[in-house]
């Protein structure tokens, strides 16, 4: 189980306002300090007492609550101006992007158009991530090699994917598990906060490149 805190900024600038408080001058009383620091501690509970806790995504649940499952390969992308639907982080640093697919194996459901557009969610360009934000997707819209590095005896193999040139490998393949939305477009069954948990990369055998 994993907590993230819901509200980093309201945190860090009421802790930025009582510090100044607490070193100005002004305020050398003792019972002002006093009363600053146990706000403090105050402040710090509360803000763990209202992390955001990440649910659990079974196969199951996430079959059980799609209304399409498929794996398919990245066609393109484009850019949308849908908002970030969340509240619990800053839209401001989202942008979003779409990402259409082309079904290679239903699973569940039938798609409404040839190509299943997908909407999804990154950081925008020089925007400061969240320390513990939301577990964003992304998509590989190349193709890569695996590249399998031997380390010393007794320890893992190291993998490293490298984009290359459509003519050295197979490009990777999705398996994805998406709700519909009223638009038309598809997102991720877990929501956009946790939308990599909707997300499985399937690279095919030759991409992997032993050492």
């Amino acid at each position: 189980m994993k907590f993230i805190l819901s509200s980093p900024e309201f945190f860090c600038n009421m802790v930025s306002v009582l510090c100044y408080r607490f070193t100005d001058s002004k305020h050398e009383d003792k019972p002002m300090r006093s009363l600053i620091a146990i706000f403090l501690s105050f402040l710090f509970t509360f803000s763990l007492g209202f992390a955001r806790k990440v649910e659990d995504w079974s196969y199951e649940r996430l079959f059980k609550e799609a209304d399409l499952v498929m794996i398919g390969s990245v066609e393109g992308c484009g850019s949308t101006k849908a908002q970030w639907p969340e509240k619990i982080f800053d839209k401001v640093r989202f942008e979003g992007e779409k990402t259409a697919f082309h079904p290679r194996s239903l699973l569940k459901g039938e798609p409404a158009f040839p190509c299943t557009w997908v909407l999804h969610f990154s950081y925008k360009k020089g925007a400061a991530p969240y320390e513990d934000g939301p577990n964003l997707v992304s998509f590989l819209k190349k193709p890569v090699i695996i590249e399998v590095k031997a380390k010393e005896e007794g320890k893992a193999k190291e993998l490293k994917p490298k984009q290359v040139s459509k003519s050295l490998a197979s490009p990777p393949e999705y398996l994805l598990f998406l709700k519909m939305r009223k638009d038309g477009l598809y997102e991720p069954v877990s929501g956009h906060l946790d939308a990599v948990f909707s997300v499985r990369a399937i690279f095919p055998s030759d991409v992997i490149k032993a050492p």
